[in-house]
């Protein structure tokens, strides 16, 4: 098993009303995973930020891992050490 830092800014920190959560998910764990470790640890993301009853987001939130921008590469493996951000993603008009 792996702890993971999962940092939160925007709409899922507003609803958490936490800038960060710890999960912990075993070996060669990937995106979908992280979905679903979030999703139990605080179900008020669901619905909101992770799509019903899926291991995806909504279309208005992606995760930055060291850098790089994850809309919906559920397979992506992550690696104990990554930099996971959640972002609600901009919009403009």
């Amino acid at each position: 098993m792996a702890k993971y830092i999962v940092e939160m800014y925007g709409l899922s920190s507003e609803i958490t009303e936490l800038r960060e959560v710890e999960i912990e998910l075993e070996d060669r764990a990937r995106l979908g995973d992280v979905v679903r470790a979030l999703m139990r640890k605080i179900p008020a993301l669901e619905g909101h930020v992770i799509r019903t009853e899926e291991d995806r987001l909504t279309e208005y939130y992606a995760f930055n891992i060291n850098g790089r921008f994850y809309f919906d590469d559920r397979e992506l493996q992550v690696h104990e050490g990554d930099h996971i951000v959640l972002l609600t993603l901009a919009t403009g008009g």
